[in-house]
């Protein structure tokens, strides 16, 4: 029998949220449906706990990167809803706390006209896409992953064929040697990687923490910026179809990873992409946590960036 998570994502698609929220904010919370309080989440929504009627709002930032206007109307959202707080998270979002539904009925529109966005920023889907925060002044990225990215966060986003997975599924993009994206504990993860002088990638999948860490298995492929998108996209699909759903605390992509084994999911990833490439070389330097703080050349000649530690990620 699935668990109950999968009798409410079978009974309605979780992107349906987002038409039903200004419904649903007139509702006591009390009133609303169980499926429906999990389905929020689609909308980047949680319950806090207790449960007396208050939410976080959770908005992607892909490669945590933002552009002073977005920072403001961030700003602006969290005085007018969370107290004056904005809380910055390890996967490169940021949430705001203590918000009603009848708040978030604002809050999304205003978040989407400054080309932001909370939409599956939780629940069963692909996630806010990890990324090198320094891509694009990055003296030492093999190359500038913010289009990849972008592509990759365009492919999933509102995408219905994605909606419905066993579990998260959290992806990392980083050209960055010092494991910018935290490679191995992401269900896909794209490092740096030169083949014959060619900068690309290698791929790592079936990372994870929780109660039974896995670290990713490294697939044999050499894989070129272009295929980037296409081998995401594989194994995404993979996951959907193959993953497992009984047990919720059995169904993320590490245990079909584990299962199956590098081999046969390379074969799997190779069926639906095409032959990739073999034999690329990852580019790795030791990882230090403390290197991205301070003052730093950046690519462009005469120009610096700094970095500052946030405490807690409470700003």
């Amino acid at each position: 029998m699935t668990n109950r998570n999968e009798q409410w994502k079978h009974e309605k698609d979780g992107l349906e949220i987002l038409k039903e929220l200004p419904a649903l904010a007139e509702k006591d919370f009390k009133e609303i449906d169980p499926g429906d309080v999990e389905r929020l989440k689609w909308a980047g929504i949680y319950a806090q706990r207790p449960r007396d009627g208050h939410f976080l709002v959770r908005v992607k930032l892909p490669s945590g990167q933002l552009t002073a206007a977005q920072a403001k109307v961030l700003a602006d959202l969290a005085a007018a809803y969370g107290k004056g707080e904005i809380q910055i998270t390890i996967r490169q979002a940021v949430q705001i706390h203590n918000i009603t539904l009848r708040d978030a009925v604002d809050i999304l529109p205003r978040l989407k006209a400054a080309g932001l966005s909370s939409v599956e920023a939780c629940g069963d889907v692909p996630r806010t896409i990890l990324g090198n925060p320094l891509a694009g002044v990055d003296a030492e990225e093999l190359l500038d992953t913010r289009p990849l990215v972008e592509e990759v966060f365009r492919l999933f986003l509102g995408n219905r064929d994605f909606s419905n997975l066993p579990r998260k599924f959290k992806i990392s993009i980083s050209a960055n040697p010092h494991d910018a994206g935290f490679a191995r504990i992401n269900d896909l993860a794209f490092v740096p990687a030169r083949r014959e002088g060619e900068a690309g990638f290698v791929a790592y999948v079936g990372g994870g923490l929780s109660a039974e860490p896995h670290l990713a298995v490294c697939l044999p492929f050499f894989i070129r910026p272009a295929e980037v998108k296409a081998v995401a996209e594989a194994v995404a699909t993979l996951f959907r179809d193959e993953g497992y759903r009984e047990k919720r605390n059995h169904c993320r992509l590490k245990y079909l990873v584990a299962d199956l084994g590098a081999e046969r999911v390379a074969e799997k990833i190779e069926a639906q992409t095409g032959a990739l490439l073999r034999g690329g070389e990852e580019v790795t330097a030791p990882w230090n946590y403390g290197r991205f703080y301070g003052t730093h050349a950046q690519k462009q000649p005469g120009l610096c960036y700094v970095g500052v530690h946030v405490k807690n990620g409470h700003i």
